[in-house]
């Protein structure tokens, strides 16, 4: 065979193999765009075009919600004059800020959430300033966070009121609670409304097809929960087939999700008190030395 022939070949071979190639090429990358294609309009499906389901009972509207800005708060004289009368718990207020008390006799609060809050409003002074967050059996707490114009403070360790249980029944709690600062300036900004909350929930795939948003409501967060003086940021509370809640902060151009965990609060919050209450060993107030007055002026 002649050197031509041989040449000729050769060009014919690597001909068709770069065409072999260009075809793999080009199905590899048509394949791609459909990957593509598809993933875009999963991107691009509503919540309600994939059998999300909103109840009634959630709002159309944001609500005009102003910043909030608080601090640690002490207990004023007439609610330390409301301790000292208590009866069948010791009451100890540390530092005029952390009131810590225990049951002389442990207290039955039944299964429900009204048995519940008729125990704690019968037993614990000042509780109808706080709402019902939940029961925490792994740690043994109940957990009421403080509300300030109907609206619940929530995680927060400065308005906090922690029970502890033992076989279903209150042994003793601990509460802290915030003051606004009314003199701080407010500021007032444009909310999410609920129907891009629940867009960006079903984007970050935080709910997908067949949820329900049953509720949802405002109320307020603040990242800084150990500061003497904190700013609290309006945020959504969604609550997802009436099981579990979510968190976003509810400022238009933020849509963050907050994560909050019952477990974290409580240890981190368990320890600020004991701190407080390490600190303040010298400045406490007791309704057994106001017993103790009272029963020494009835004798003289």
């Amino acid at each position: 065979m002649q050197w031509g022939q041989i040449k000729t070949l050769f060009i014919l071979s690597f001909l068709v193999l770069d065409l072999f190639l260009l075809q793999q090429f080009l199905t590899k990358q048509e394949d791609a765009s459909i990957g593509t294609i598809d993933e875009g309009s999963m991107f691009e499906e509503s919540p309600a075009e994939d059998n999300v389901s909103i109840s009634d009972d959630v709002p159309q509207e944001a609500p005009e919600v102003d910043f909030l800005i608080a601090s640690l708060s002490e207990f004023s004289q007439s609610q330390l004059d409301r301790i000292g009368e208590l009866e069948g718990q010791r009451a100890e207020v540390y530092g005029s800020e952390l009131l810590v008390s225990t049951f002389e006799e442990p207290v039955s609060l039944g299964q429900s959430e009204e048995s519940i809050n008729e125990a704690v409003s019968e037993h614990v002074p000042f509780s109808d300033q706080y709402s019902y967050w939940g029961w925490n059996e792994s740690e043994d707490r109940l957990l009421f966070f403080q509300t300030t114009d109907s609206r619940t403070v929530y995680f927060n360790p400065a308005g906090v009121l922690m029970i502890e249980v033992e076989d279903g029944r209150m042994t003793g709690y601990q509460m802290s609670q915030l003051r606004e600062d009314e003199d701080e300036n407010s500021d007032q900004r444009e909310l999410l409304d609920p129907r891009d909350v629940i867009d960006i929930l079903y984007e970050e795939r935080e709910i997908s097809s067949g949820d329900e948003i049953t509720n949802m409501k405002v109320g307020y967060h603040s990242a800084a929960g150990f500061e003497p003086t904190q700013v609290f940021a309006p945020i959504w509370k969604v609550t997802v087939n009436d099981e579990e809640d979510l968190f976003l902060n509810a400022v238009t151009g933020e849509g963050q999700l907050l994560d909050l965990e019952e477990e974290d609060f409580i240890g981190d919050t368990s320890e600020y008190f004991q701190e407080l209450i390490s600190d303040n060993q010298q400045d406490i107030f007791s309704n057994e030395e106001e017993v103790g007055e009272e029963e020494n002026n009835s004798d003289e």
